[in-house]
């Protein structure tokens, strides 16, 4: 085995205490749940001189019926509420059984849906606006 180790200083890095950890905690951070989505990117929109990931790549299958590769994807984190967070995960079942029985579409990808979900909140700002402001009178 080499001299080297090259995991040395890793749990130090790791264990370097956050900025944002240091912060007493607010009540906005006790009642988000951070979820993690793929968004579609175009080819314009990420570096033309990476090479994708070979593991997290999807794009390999032929026969992947999916609108867009794993590869046409940038992973983001955001916050939600857990309520809403709940309301999305069974809009997601109730799309997946009506791509099912209504249009015979399978095997309905994550990155699918939340695309598909941000894709609607960008075409409607004025909604956006709108749930907003609701949440803030609640």
């Amino acid at each position: 085995m080499p001299d080297d180790n090259r995991f040395a200083g890793l749990r130090e890095a790791v264990d370097e205490p956050d900025a944002e950890s240091d912060e007493a905690p607010s009540s906005e951070a006790d009642s988000t749940t951070e979820i993690e989505y793929e968004s579609a990117v175009t080819d314009s929109e990420t570096d033309a001189g990476s090479e994708p990931d070979e593991a997290d790549s999807e794009s390999t299958d032929p026969d992947d019926p999916t609108a867009f590769p794993f590869d046409a994807t940038e992973k983001k984190t955001v916050y939600v509420r857990p309520e809403t967070l709940a309301d999305l995960e069974d809009a997601q079942a109730l799309v997946d059984a009506q791509l099912r029985t209504d249009h015979d579409v399978r095997d309905l990808t994550g990155r699918e849906f939340y695309d598909a979900v941000f894709q609607l909140a960008a075409d409607d700002t004025d909604g956006l606006i709108e749930a907003i402001l609701e949440a803030r009178d609640d």
